[in-house]
């Protein structure tokens, strides 16, 4: 049984309000440092809507004067709904989870990474007022299981504060990818695997036979391995096999992909100084809000691949890209034809070879690459904004809880 916070009469009856009565729904966003929190803000902000903040960790335990600042939000704020993403500001106890459904305060976690390695199966963060998104819908199942009462996808977005240009007619920049080498990340995590020598030799294994994949991704720890998907493992082994599988498994999609990218013209590296290591062109860290819509809207081509956690899902780049004015090559995720007019606003490649025949083409094509990112960047902010998610996030919760 999941331990609870006391409630006390009198908190009970002070939170006992009807929620989404007003025309404009009131949020709490439990903020830590994902830039979708400040993201999700601006758009509350752009809507009218009445929204305040409470400061809180991505890891570890908060310390008191934060729980203190979260209990007195909740108190005077009165909200309609809490959000967090990724389930930041839960206790490892769930406590949290307990009192807002204990309150009857709808309370939704937007996971923008994969679930399992956050809720390891358990189920103390679900309940009747606790709700569940996923930028992924290979998820829902899951997160179904773990006890929220709704699990839903909603897709990135764009924040159209910050990533808002027009094409330029001729972007000087060369072809660049922006983003991790996810080098120091990946030997970070098998350095866990040493002290687990049968696991890290049957990932080794895994790897080899390639298993690691975004398809078999979706399928858990017991697909990536190759055993029968019964098999239960040890949550924190499990855990960690997806990561390494996330981790180890972007890393070399990406370096297969900038090698075989360079291997037939000029290309650019931003990300992190290990990118050196593939003795590749590589630039400094970029800004994210301070100085990626100028590289994206100033680069003759940007390039995307979509790390091994996505199955179908899109990441990041192909929404801020397109509406700071790039002209975006990306890989063909399935929630592509869902959300763009594929054959009009997006150029998407199937593989690394067909990639870096694209690339050349589109080289020779700069009309052709500015008709492209003008019609994606009309859809984007017509249709794919941090607003528009937000508004459909506070329609499911509205739809269940008014």
């Amino acid at each position: 049984m999941t331990d609870r916070l006391t409630v006390s009469p009198r908190l009970q009856s002070l939170m006992s309000y009807r929620k989404f009565a007003g025309a404009t729904p009131r949020i709490l966003f439990l903020r830590s440092n994902y830039w979708i929190d400040g993201a999700c803000m601006n758009a509350a902000r752009t809507l009218g809507w009445d929204f305040e903040e409470s400061r809180v960790l991505l890891e570890g335990a908060m310390p008191r004067e934060l729980i203190q600042q979260l209990l007195e939000k909740i108190a005077h704020f009165r909200p309609d709904m809490i959000l967090s993403v990724n389930l930041s500001g839960m206790d490892a106890a769930g406590l949290f989870a307990g009192l807002f459904n204990d309150l009857a305060i709808p309370y939704a976690t937007w996971f923008v990474d994969d679930p399992r390695t956050i809720l390891m199966g358990r189920t103390r963060y679900g309940g009747p007022y606790s709700v569940a998104f996923s930028w992924e819908r290979a998820y829902l199942p899951y997160l179904e299981a773990c006890g929220f009462c709704e699990a839903h996808f909603i897709p990135l977005a764009v924040d159209g504060t910050v990533f808002n240009r027009p094409p330029l007619d001729s972007p000087s920049a060369p072809p660049t990818f922006v983003g991790s080498s996810m080098i120091g990340y990946a030997g970070r995590e098998w350095q866990w695997f040493e002290g687990y020598p049968e696991w890290k030799v049957a990932l080794e294994a895994a790897f080899d036979a390639g298993r690691i994949t975004r398809a078999n991704f979706a399928g858990g720890p017991a697909v990536l391995l190759g055993l029968d998907e019964a098999t239960v493992l040890d949550a924190e082994v499990s855990r960690h096999v997806e990561l390494i599988a996330f981790i180890e498994g972007t890393r070399r999609l990406r370096e297969d992909f900038v090698r075989a990218l360079a291997a037939s013209g000029p290309l650019l590296l931003r990300g992190d100084a290990d990118w050196a290591a593939y003795g590749l062109p590589t630039g400094l860290p970029v800004n994210y809000e301070e100085e990626l819509p100028d590289l994206y809207q100033n680069c003759a081509v940007n390039l995307n691949i979509t790390s091994i956690q996505m199955p179908t899902a899109l990441n990041q780049r192909n929404f801020d890209c397109p509406a700071a004015g790039g002209f975006l090559l990306t890989d063909r995720q399935g929630d592509l034809d869902e959300l763009f007019d594929v054959d009009r606003e997006v150029a998407c490649y199937d593989d690394t070879a067909s990639a870096a025949a694209m690339l050349q083409y589109y080289l020779r094509e700069p009309l052709l690459r500015r008709e492209i990112a003008g019609r994606a960047r009309t859809r984007i902010l017509g249709e794919h904004t941090y607003a528009h998610r937000l508004q459909a996030l506070v329609a499911v919760l509205r739809a269940r809880f008014a």
